[in-house]
């Protein structure tokens, strides 16, 4: 049995864990009708409402108490201070500094890293200002209308949910396209909407070596090139971001197009840096650094907060409550604004790839459960497709409502509909519902979250990312594990060349034997299939 396990304060969570289940959370509503006012906590520009939780003040307190058994305000000032958090690649993880408005004064390995991302964000603003004037064009003179980002994972989600969150203040008429699957079919249809007179494609990949955006990457420059047979012409519509500025120039990239990433920002914590030139081009760089101004105030509420005033830190003592005493498998992501569609893919990734550990930084295996299944879609689709099961089935979880309040953009009689909605299931998901006909019976007491923002704009958005890079953060000390690596995904792509060149050659006997059978079957229907198409 883990140490943590052991300890008094778990053992003590444990025991009021079996207390407070004998009472439901609408009985605590019971209780204490204005129980709201205690289980909330604003912040600028954000609210969280956590009241319809199975908490009362005991609990958030034992829950600190756990927080602090873990030395958990020293692992705070390690992340910014840049120590190496990253125990299995010795690397600080500092992606908050990449939102620190000071340009001096954060040394890493004897060097000012403050003063190299500065550096970056000014080479951002001079790009942006260039295509937003038209005075950087495509090599036949023609002024960009189209962006390209090849990524993938951290190179593509974070952009692609923050252009698609922030269209409404998007500064430019360019139109975006992300390109992250290396099935061809994505790519094809890409083509036949752009032209490459006015196209500007992003690559970006931290190592320069990512197999899916290479691919990519490689296809359409023979494509290009097959256009432009001048070697200038790719100066004017290849851009790259990268830790490796030499194998992008390898590739074809000129220097001066190449943004830099440094191996201490995780791509999934990416956004706030190069990697987030799409949403920059988007929505000018003004507002870019207003995204960053968000995620900088709420690291500040993080690093200052007690914890039972810290939204980061009572997120992630929630997720601990409902995982490990009250054995949820699943957390979902709901937003009820259409513009934050892609949040929960987003989260799926920062959580999930983080936390979705089963070994402890002591090399140990843990004996208690870890992350949960993160998943969601936007509320009022969800509504109509599988809420049924959160309102009837037999599975437990518990959920993020993510509200937005103002929508300038939206006719006024149709967003009294959304709040409703959000708020209507968010109370069905505590309190349940009696009917006198047993099949519409709802059991509830289902612990759910109102996450709120006053209105969707960079500062907001930039708050709501740091909420929760930090709520990972803190359940990542919590478990004992090390978010920042990803080493499951990493024998993926071992066994991918492996599998590949299975496919690729009937004659590969040596490397197919060791392979399942299964897998050897699939590989033979496969050429099979392929041998006449």
């Amino acid at each position: 049995m883990s140490a943590l396990i052991k300890s008094p304060i778990w053992q003590d969570l444990t025991q009021h864990a079996l207390s407070i289940k004998k009472q439901s959370i609408s009985e605590l509503f019971i209780d204490d009708p204005e129980r709201c006012k205690k289980f909330s906590l604003s912040e600028q520009a954000l609210y969280l409402d956590y009241s319809k939780n199975p908490v009362t003040l005991q609990t958030l307190q034992l829950l600190a108490q756990l927080a602090d058994s873990v030395a958990l305000k020293q692992r705070i000032q390690a992340l910014f201070s840049g120590a190496l958090v990253n125990s299995t690649q010795q690397l600080p993880a500092l992606h908050t500094a990449l939102r620190d408005p000071r340009k001096t004064g954060l040394i890493v390995n004897g060097k000012d890293i403050l003063t190299k991302i500065h550096a970056a964000l000014d080479k951002m603003q001079h790009l942006v200002e260039q295509i937003h004037n038209n005075h950087w064009r495509g090599f036949s003179g023609k002024k960009i209308t189209d962006i390209v980002n090849l990524g993938i994972g951290g190179s593509d989600l974070g952009p692609l949910m923050a252009v698609h969150a922030l269209k409404a203040h998007h500064q430019s008429t360019l139109r975006f396209h992300f390109i992250s699957n290396v099935d061809d079919k994505a790519l094809c249809a890409l083509l036949e909407k752009i032209n490459f007179a006015t196209t500007l494609f992003i690559i970006t990949s931290k190592s320069f070596t990512t197999l899916e955006t290479l691919l990519n990457a490689t296809r359409i420059l023979k494509l290009f090139q097959e256009k432009y047979t001048q070697p200038a012409a790719i100066k004017s519509h290849f851009l790259a971001v990268t830790c490796q500025a030499e194998k992008a120039i390898e590739f074809g990239i000129d220097a001066d197009n190449i943004f830099p990433l440094w191996d201490w920002v995780g791509g999934r914590y990416s956004l706030w840096s190069s990697v987030g030139l799409p949403i920059a081009l988007a929505i000018g760089m003004s507002q870019f650094r207003q995204l960053l101004q968000g995620a900088h105030v709420m690291d500040q509420h993080f690093f200052k907060q007690a914890f039972l005033s810290n939204m980061p830190v009572l997120l992630a003592l929630l997720g601990i409550w409902q995982v490990n005493f009250f054995h949820s498998t699943a957390h979902v992501i709901l937003p009820y604004d259409a513009d934050l569609k892609h949040f929960p893919a987003y989260l799926q990734q920062l959580e999930m790839e983080s936390n979705g550990k089963s070994m402890r930084i002591d090399n140990q295996a843990t004996d208690y459960a870890t992350c949960p299944l993160i998943l969601g879609e936007l509320g009022l689709n969800a509504q109509h497709a599988f809420y049924q099961f959160f309102h009837q089935g037999t599975g437990d979880f518990s959920a993020d409502f993510l509200l937005t309040l103002r929508n300038p953009n939206h006719p006024a009689h149709h967003h009294p509909h959304v709040i409703a909605s959000a708020l209507s299931h968010s109370k069905a998901f505590m309190e349940g519902y009696n009917s006198p006909c047993s099949h519409k019976n709802l059991a509830g007491n289902h612990a759910n979250n109102l996450v709120v923002l006053d209105e969707l704009t960079p500062f907001s958005l930039g708050m709501l990312i740091a909420l929760y890079e930090h709520k990972v953060f803190v359940q990542s000390v919590i478990w004992q594990i090390n978010p920042f690596d990803q080493w499951g995904v990493e024998y993926g792509k071992q066994l991918n060349k492996e599998i590949y060149q299975s496919l690729s050659s009937t004659h590969n006997k040596k490397t197919a034997q060791n392979l399942d059978s299964s897998t050897r079957a699939l590989i033979k229907r496969y050429q099979a299939v392929n041998k006449n198409p």
